[in-house]
């Protein structure tokens, strides 16, 4: 997936910030309606597209970001096949 769509202005269109999101343009939409969260966009007078302005589409995107750290496990335990019982699930959750 490209990271940056290919336009060269400030702005993002809808299409470009679908892609962005990898999301379809209809579901672009319906998020909208259904005032799910999305980056802030402008709707200049006059005009009948909405803008999302580039810099602000990135910094809401950055609030998402997830970092997964490997939790180091204990080499010497050899797992039970099966469903773990509820004390093995309590201890791990320690």
């Amino acid at each position: 997936m490209k990271t940056e769509p290919e336009s060269k202005g400030v702005y993002y269109k809808d299409a470009e910030l679908a892609e962005l999101l990898g999301i379809s343009l209809g579901r672009l939409r319906n998020k909208l309606c259904a005032g799910n969260p999305l980056p802030p966009h402008i709707e200049p007078p006059g005009c009948r597209h909405r803008l999302w302005p580039c810099q602000a589409v990135h910094d809401w995107l950055e609030q998402y970001t997830i970092s997964v750290v490997d939790r180091p496990q204990s080499g010497n335990e050899r797992r039970r096949r099966g469903r773990p019982t509820k004390q093995e699930e309590r201890s791990r959750r320690r």
